[in-house]
């Protein structure tokens, strides 16, 4: 059983490398994973958000979103791109607490967590920090200004 599985996820992997532009074999390493623990612990969109995806810009979080719409379609996972730029605040709250991923940038993300009603996120499993050296270094930014 073991080796059909792996066979089968080989495959996968494989067809998916074939198909996806380039430039995303770094998002494919962390986002298969996501996916896979998101399946095995069977999230609906009633469980809210079960893994969150980090992006230190708008850019790389559009990029990253739209892998996971290629390799994610196979799967019946809500998945939401939230960053900041955009006037629908208000559309992105509705929909938001019912997203299984989260693609966003951090401080739109932040702005969520504080405004929005009824988003938890005690059941995420999985944060992932794209770039965490330049997020990080956002932080820096920010506090040597002040």
């Amino acid at each position: 059983m073991l080796f059909i599985y792996n066979s089968v996820l080989t495959f996968t992997l494989l067809y998916t490398l074939n198909t996806i532009h380039l430039h995303s074999g770094k998002t494919l390493a962390f986002l298969i994973p996501l996916l896979e623990k998101l399946y095995r612990r069977q999230y609906t969109p009633s469980d809210g958000p079960g893994a969150i995806v980090l992006s230190p810009t708008r850019e790389l979080a559009v990029q990253t979103f739209q892998v996971l719409r290629n390799i994610g379609s196979y799967h019946h996972f809500s998945a939401g791109l939230l960053v900041g730029g955009k006037k629908e605040f208000g559309l992105e709250q509705l929909h938001v607490i019912r997203m299984n991923i989260v693609v966003a940038t951090p401080g739109r993300l932040l702005q969520h967590l504080e405004q929005t009603a009824g988003l938890e996120v005690d059941r995420v499993c999985m944060l992932v920090l794209d770039e965490a050296d330049r997020i990080l270094d956002m932080g820096k930014e920010k506090n040597g200004k002040r």
